[in-house]
């Protein structure tokens, strides 16, 4: 993974005691979904094998530390309220809850979703900008031609 679970709670700010392992699915599919369309497969091998081995230089490790690490934990944390309000289990399925506390209604966790959503797509938007500027070799117009910006409205 190109993201430490505890990044998500530095980044956008999870308080009170979430357990980190319940992120790494949401880090999981935010990486293989939203990342590797915005980088195209080329740009995210030579990102992910660099920081695997911790050589990221250059541009490299501007893509990642600016805009990597942001789309990640923002496009995460909207994966994770999306599919964190319910466990599923061998005893069934059930809410999740802390005793004393009331959860938040659904209406308004998705909201809060959508905001990180929109948060993450305005660093998206930003690497394109940056890209656009500064090529690197492993980021062509010919794999990338479309830049299928995730719709904020949730319109598929």
């Amino acid at each position: 993974m190109l993201l430490k679970p505890n990044d998500i709670s530095e980044i956008v700010g999870f308080g009170g005691n979430i357990d980190v392992d319940q992120l790494k699915p949401s880090i999981n599919v935010a990486q293989s979904t939203y990342l590797k369309r915005i980088l195209g497969q080329g740009l995210f091998d030579k990102i992910y094998n660099d920081y695997s081995t911790n050589t990221l230089t250059d541009a490299y490790k501007v893509i990642y530390d600016d805009y990597v690490v942001y789309i990640l934990a923002f496009y995460s944390a909207s994966v994770y309220l999306s599919i964190n309000t319910n466990k599923t289990t061998n005893a069934g399925t059930y809410k999740v809850g802390v005793e004393g506390s009331t959860s938040a209604p659904l209406n308004e966790v998705a909201i809060i979703g959508k905001n990180y959503e929109a948060i993450a797509i305005s660093y998206e938007q930003s690497f394109y900008q940056y890209i656009s500027k500064n090529p690197v070799p492993e980021y062509t117009q010919d794999n990338n031609k479309k830049q299928n910006l995730t719709n904020l409205l949730g319109w598929y």
